[in-house]
């Protein structure tokens, strides 16, 4: 596929940096998510809270998250937008000790050191995500 490229065509700053940024009016779905186009790439993007941003066309890590029925911790790359661990959550766990594994995931993973380039995420199931850390 990359030797078929044309070379003469200049890559987006989208693309080294990985990082689209909106341009021109957004919507919103009636699910919550927001659609716009890419400044850079001019490819039509989305995002669920208006912080960071996916090619609309691209696979949607926290869609599939939400459609499952367990809740689980993700710890996720945010450069390379990768889950890097799951930890599930047991069903009837107590709110103390859902905050204890969260403590122990974020001391495993060197959450603070990592300066917000690991986040470590609750997926509710079909509830939705939050992002913790």
């Amino acid at each position: 596929m990359l030797s078929k490229m044309n070379a003469s065509v200049p890559l987006a700053q989208c693309w080294y940096l990985r990082k689209h940024v909106p341009a021109g009016r957004k919507h919103r779905e009636e699910d919550g998510v927001l659609h716009c186009t890419c400044r850079y790439c001019q490819r039509p993007i989305k995002s669920r809270g208006g912080k960071t941003w996916d090619l609309a066309d691209g696979f949607d890590l926290d869609a599939l998250a939400e459609a499952g029925r367990n809740r689980h911790f993700s710890v996720v790359d945010v450069i390379d937008d990768m889950v890097i661990a799951r930890y599930p959550i047991d069903r009837d766990a107590s709110d103390e000790e859902v905050a204890g594994l969260l403590a122990d995931i974020c001391e495993k993973h060197e959450v603070e050191e990592a300066a917000g380039t690991i986040e470590v995420r609750l997926v509710q199931g079909q509830g939705g995500t939050r992002r913790l850390h």
